[in-house]
């Protein structure tokens, strides 16, 4: 066992003296007794201060905790739904009508096909029934209070179709009991007995009379 150094213990009881520790001169036997109140309050030896220093060991660092991001609260969240989805009642009908609409709208304002006006001989047959012309000459052109015209009987009379245009617009009221038409006519030329055929120059226009013209000249046979 090593023993102490007398002035190292000598130190020591001082110290404890003045603290009141109690304790005076000690034998030299004693050294290691009274090296014990050195490790509890006392002076410390120099021998201790390696070991006082080799304890104190530098810390680790903190942990580093990463903030977590904020998100919206529950209740905002709640609320921007609500606000998004909600949709107005009276809208509903709306969207179901609208197809609907749309098809009337389609179907009022649409492009239209545009039915080509008649011309030519189905120009004539109408002329023919809406301007009285049957009525006198017959449906069928057979002849009734006016002269038959069925049986090419109107190329007879008028072997030119300008001869036979003049007579539709200048009618016969002004040549009442004259010969008309051709003078080549078998059985001669017709004669203009009650004046009766009325004028339509100017009741129907150049295009309607020459399309009933070609009409009876072309359909009645």
């Amino acid at each position: 066992m090593t023993e102490v150094p007398e002035h190292l213990l000598r130190r020591s009881q001082e110290r404890r003296a003045a603290l009141g520790l109690g304790g005076g001169d000690a034998p030299a036997g004693d050294a290691p007794a009274a090296a014990t109140p050195a490790t509890t309050g006392g002076a410390e030896p120099a021998g201790s201060a390696a070991p006082a220093v080799a304890a104190a060991a530098p810390s680790a660092p903190a942990p580093v905790v990463e903030a977590e991001p904020e998100t919206p609260s529950e209740v905002y969240i709640k609320l921007e739904a609500v606000k998004r989805n909600r949709v107005p009642m009276w809208v509903m009908p709306v969207l179901i009508a609208l197809p609907f609409y749309g098809f009337l709208y389609a179907g009022a304002f649409g492009e239209r096909g545009h039915e080509e006006a008649p011309t030519g001989v189905e120009l004539g047959r109408q002329v023919f029934a809406s301007a009285g012309c049957s009525g006198c000459h017959g449906a069928a052109g057979e002849g009734s209070v006016g002269p038959k015209l069925a049986g090419e009987e109107v190329e007879l009379t008028f072997p030119e179709a300008a001869d036979q245009v003049a007579f539709v617009k200048s009618g016969s009221s002004s040549i009442k009991g004259q010969p008309y038409g051709s003078p080549d006519r078998p059985g001669g030329q017709r004669i203009a007995a009650s004046g009766g055929m009325p004028s339509f120059g100017g009741t129907l226009s150049d295009e309607e009379i020459e399309a009933v013209v070609l009409y009876e000249r072309e359909e009645l046979k």
